[in-house]
């Protein structure tokens, strides 16, 4: 991203926190001291380390939504960091006019459909926690990665995660039938379907898997 492009966005201020407040007042879930923003500015190799003052964690689509499109109303950058287990620094802000929306309280799982294998949940569940899940009525994701542990469902299908069933089952993106996205202004882009064949009009869903944030952020999957 060009020098001229993060010259336009301003680094967040007071009045900033304070409206973040006003929508995330549960205690956690605005960070803002040096130590606990330590673990969000670096990712796990540790070659990369981010200069964000603010890290958000929204729990609802709706508390999401309300500071994205503050945000892009106030021209404050936005950098969705999930497990932040990359390896090429992705999830790691460049700017101190960024701010970090982490999806870990994003965590819930809301339903499942046994006679078709389907699961509905947050961006923000753990892939290991989603595993035992689905394991313990006798389904499986089709994914799995040594950063299962740690890693979440939403940066998984953002990066398109491979993993070692890759070639049994194909990309990640073929085991997704919808997705629930906000968008940069905001607005919340509901793209869910339990349809396993839908050949109506534009597959839009496959525009955000792999996308890496740079198009919506993702909410359900």
């Amino acid at each position: 991203m060009s020098r001229r492009y993060f010259g336009a966005l301003q680094s967040p201020t007071q009045k900033d926190i304070d409206y973040f407040e006003s929508i995330l007042n549960r205690k956690g879930s605005i960070l803002t001291s040096p130590s606990d923003l330590e673990a969000y500015n670096h990712d796990w190799t540790n070659l990369y380390k981010g200069d964000a003052s603010i890290v958000l964690k929204p729990k609802t689509k709706s508390e999401l939504s309300q500071i994205v499109h503050y945000c892009n109303q106030n021209k404050i950058g936005i950098v969705p960091q999930g497990g932040n287990t990359g390896l090429v620094g992705g999830s790691i802000p460049t700017s101190s006019t960024q701010i970090i929306i982490s999806t870990s309280n994003l965590n819930r799982i809301h339903d499942f459909d046994e006679w078709n294998g389907m699961v509905t949940c947050d961006a923000g569940c753990i892939l290991s926690d989603l595993q035992s899940y689905v394991s313990e009525r006798n389904h499986m994701v089709p994914l799995d990665i040594g950063a299962k542990g740690s890693c979440q469902i939403g940066g998984n299908v953002s990066t398109n995660a491979g993993g070692q069933y890759y070639y049994r089952f194909g990309s990640l993106k073929e085991s997704i039938l919808g997705i629930e996205v906000v968008l940069p202004n905001g607005s919340i882009l509901d793209l869910m379907n339990w349809n396993r064949k839908d050949n109506t009009g534009y597959d839009l869903k496959q525009l955000f898997i792999g996308a890496e944030g740079t198009l919506g952020t993702s909410i359900g999957d």
